[in-house]
């Protein structure tokens, strides 16, 4: 009765957790990356917001009125990113009001003293806040 010895053991799997790993990784990497983003992004809006609104109402103010239907677009565009507070959104509410008679239109008219009014009264409560 001899004993036979085996000496090679079968193959053994084991799990493999590298891309287990790779995916935690991954996902750590992306979520520090998005908040790093966040943060500087925030930096750079802070300190352009000054200097942003400024040039904005330094474009809102050299409307050039003799094209009625580019200048209403213009002061649409412009007068939106303007209109930070409440008296303003109101002010600009109303002035989007008055130019949209010279938009969306083939051929407009040249514009009227009421809407050059409330484009300068805009314009003035927008320098004020500045």
């Amino acid at each position: 009765m001899s004993k036979e010895f085996i000496d090679i053991k079968p193959i053994i799997v084991s799990g493999d957790s590298s891309f287990f790993i790779f995916v935690v990784t991954l996902i750590t990497a992306i979520y520090f990356g998005y908040i790093l983003f966040k943060k500087f992004y925030a930096i750079g809006k802070k300190s352009c917001k000054h200097n942003c609104e400024e040039y904005y109402f330094e474009m809102f103010s050299s409307i050039d009125w003799s094209k009625p239907k580019e200048a209403a677009y213009l002061a649409t565009k412009y007068g939106e990113v303007l209109a930070t507070d409440r008296r303003k959104r109101e002010l600009f509410y109303q002035l989007k009001r008055h130019l949209e008679r010279y938009k969306y239109k083939k051929d407009v008219a040249k514009v009227d003293s009421q809407t050059l009014n409330y484009y300068n009264l805009y314009k003035q409560v927008c320098d004020e806040s500045l």
